[in-house]
């Protein structure tokens, strides 16, 4: 490949959405921001990480002297969204990173140019052309290649990789003329390979030499779920073998060959005419190795992502720290901005990541993290399991003396950010949270109940880019005013779009009270049979009790109501049947059953429901409150009726209340209305008993 210098005015792709509100803000005059860093940084390695680590330094020295090689001739590309690339679901144009701007960053230059050679002592570095470049600092972000597994016929023409643009590109021209391809390798990887390559109907074929599809991601339960979606797909699953011998044929051109087919290692031949290999990655090294700098698995670095000579750096894929080597993105995009800091003279330290995975594989959304496969027993270590099969969710924690170590779960889930929060602060989980996750499959009743807004500014909101909330909240704060601007300014989103909505959320709860908020859907029925439950629960308590007339023919209608036996036979039982009801519906959000309808029209009916039950307690009564167990239960129904008000008038009121009023009121008034719930079945059952036993 020959080296080649693109100048920024000439590629007409760059934009300034990568640069920071930092880097536009006039604090200091330019000749001072220029005295601040005169160190030239060479970074070898244009993917995801080298390009974060970029934006990441000028961010805070805009004027640095940076140069950035990249060995494909491609602008960088985001290599996440191959496998959509390959699907078709995205174009070329829309996985490209932009390049930081000539007018902002003059200093900047991007090189296509393989380095061929490294000289530490003399700090220079010579590419493929034979220029000697020099530097001060001299980043490595040159990532991994695919694993390429000794399997005899290995070499043959139709076996491909899948790791980079060049790989997706023949793997796109070949699928239209293949008939059956063998995808070996059943990762995040080859999974989204044998889902692409399937999109014009081409029959695949999918080995995994391990017992169960991303065995390192999932545990047997939610693998075998996966492996359900894998198959619908039309999709053949192999686990538990491998493939030992790839065979091929002349084809007409002498001396050159093509696959016809593969054995796994239990003997069985199939045919095929493209194998596609995604075993695994290995760590680029060889550069560094060549250069004498300390290796093992991959370039050993410190806290401060030095390697054994102090004027270089390894981030991503490539790096190997206390022991460990990091095959996702997110923990490279955290040791570009480490390394990013360090090198403009901060006192960042890297100290590890933690293995947070959230994916969306074969259109399924897959979340793991922390130890959830293969798991050690051993003393004070829990595991919980959540399934709803109707819904295909799987959620699965794993506790070590309270402490929430690993989680997992297949399916849509509604509070992993929360999940991931409490994963990453290390905090407690009390037995009743584990109870409402084997009824539920949340550990929090509420979901929703903690703004966006008011989480820990180093809270990951976005993690296929690792955009914190603190990160948002100061773009917002800078003038962005829609999740599209977030996207442009952050790159939250720009990947899976998981997060979208709670960006969307985000945008919403920042503008706060200055904007006009939405009513709630049905608020005019619900306020009004919250005051008038209130109303009746009042007149219960202050209106004197009906008395018993001296003779028959001088009973009011009221009396032959509640003093009746038949009548009172009819309220009573009206008013258990109801109360049943509404302890059927208090239900409905707890269990997400769906089949009642919107929840809007549920809770309009909840709140009719609690007026009528006011209404019959009256006429089953007659104001009496009673004495012993039965005050006790009128006491108690009083209180779940008054306590249900007070929640529904602040839900009908919340568009006319302060945001952070109404959601804290809005969520005192419903636990206290659920809690004292909770010995009415109990209460009423005493009075039942007592009234036809005795």
């Amino acid at each position: 490949m020959t080296s080649s210098s693109i100048s920024l005015k000439d590629v007409d792709v760059f934009d300034a959405s990568d640069v920071d509100a930092l880097a536009s803000t006039e604090v200091q005059p330019v000749d001072a921001l220029a005295s601040q860093f005169t160190q030239r940084v060479v970074v070898i390695g244009s993917g995801p990480v080298g390009m974060r680590f970029v934006k990441e330094l000028l961010k805070r020295h805009p004027l640095a002297n940076i140069q950035l090689f990249g060995n494909e001739p491609f602008q960088p590309y985001n290599r996440v969204q191959l496998s959509a690339l390959l699907a078709g679901e995205v174009s070329r144009d829309d996985i490209d990173l932009s390049l930081p701007t000539a007018d902002t960053h003059p200093n900047f230059e991007y090189i296509i140019a393989t380095v061929k050679a490294v000289d530490t002592e003399q700090k220079t570095l010579v590419d493929a052309n034979g220029t000697s470049h020099s530097y001060d600092r001299l980043v490595f972000a040159t990532g991994a290649r695919a694993h390429v597994p000794n399997i005899p016929g290995v070499e043959q023409s139709g076996v491909y990789t899948f790791r980079n643009l060049k790989d997706t590109e023949f793997l796109y021209a070949r699928v239209a003329s293949a008939r059956h391809v063998v995808v070996v390798g059943g990762g995040l990887l080859g999974l989204e390979a044998a889902r692409a390559l399937s999109r014009l109907n081409t029959k695949v074929t999918l080995v995994q030499q391990a017992s169960r599809l991303m065995n390192r991601q999932l545990d047997d339960r939610a693998a075998e779920m996966l492996q359900d979606q894998v198959e619908a797909l039309g999709i053949r699953v192999i686990t538990c073998s491998g493939v030992r011998a790839i065979h091929s044929a002349q084809y007409g051109v002498p001396g050159r060959s093509s696959v016809i087919g593969v054995t796994t290692y239990y003997g069985e031949d199939i045919e095929c005419d493209t194998v596609v290999l995604c075993a695994g990655i290995k760590p680029n090294i060889e550069l560094a190795r060549e250069a004498k700098l300390k290796v093992a698995n991959g370039i050993v670095v410190n806290d401060d992502l030095q390697t054994s000579d102090s004027s270089v750096y390894a981030i991503g894929e490539c790096c190997e720290h206390q022991g460990a080597t990091y095959g996702l993105v997110n923990p490279g995009l955290e040791q570009a901005a480490v390394a990013a800091d360090v090198i403009a003279g901060g006192f960042s330290k890297y100290l590890g990541s933690l293995t947070v995975s959230r994916l969306k594989v074969v259109g399924q959304k897959v979340y793991s993290m922390g130890d959830v496969t293969e798991l050690v027993r051993r003393p004070f270590q829990t595991v919980v399991c959540y399934e709803d099969s109707r819904l295909g969710i799987y959620r699965k924690f794993v506790f070590f003396k309270g402490k929430l170590i690993g989680a997992l779960a297949f399916g849509d889930w509604p509070e992993l950010n929360r999940v991931q929060e409490a994963f990453k602060q290390g905090r407690t989980v009390y037995p009743w949270q584990l109870i409402t996750f084997r009824l539920t499959g949340r550990l929090w009743v509420n979901e929703q109940a903690e703004e966006i807004i008011k989480w820990p500014f180093e809270t990951v909101v976005c993690q296929c880019n690792n955009v914190t909330q603190g990160e948002l909240t100061h773009q917002l704060a800078s003038g962005c005013q829609s999740v599209a601007d977030l996207s442009m300014e952050t790159g939250a989103g720009s990947v899976c779009g998981s997060c979208k909505p709670l960006l969307g959320q985000l945008v919403e709860q920042y503008s706060g009270d200055t904007a006009e908020r939405e009513k709630e859907s049905g608020w005019l029925p619900v306020l009004f049979g919250s005051v008038m439950a209130v109303l009746l629960a009042l007149m219960m308590v202050f209106q004197p009790e009906s008395q018993v007339a001296n003779s028959v023919q001088q009973q009011t209608w009221f009396e032959h109501i509640w003093n009746d036996g038949f009548w009172k036979q009819v309220t009573g039982f009206s008013l258990l049947g109801l109360t049943f009801i509404g302890l059927i519906m208090s239900l409905r959000k707890r269990f997400g059953w769906h089949w009642m309808g919107q929840f809007s029209h549920w809770r309009t009916l909840h709140t009719v429901l609690g007026m009528v039950c006011v209404a019959l307690l009256i006429f089953h009564t007659g104001f009496h409150l009673g004495a012993n167990l039965n005050l006790l239960l009128m006491v108690n129904f009083l209180a779940v009726i008054a306590l249900g008000s007070m929640a529904g008038g602040v839900v009908a009121l919340s568009h006319a209340l302060p945001s952070s009023i109404a959601m804290t009121f809005r969520k005192l008034w419903t636990w206290l209305h659920i809690l004292v719930t909770w010995p009415l079945p109990a209460l009423l059952s005493i009075h039942i008993l007592s009234v036809y036993y005795f």
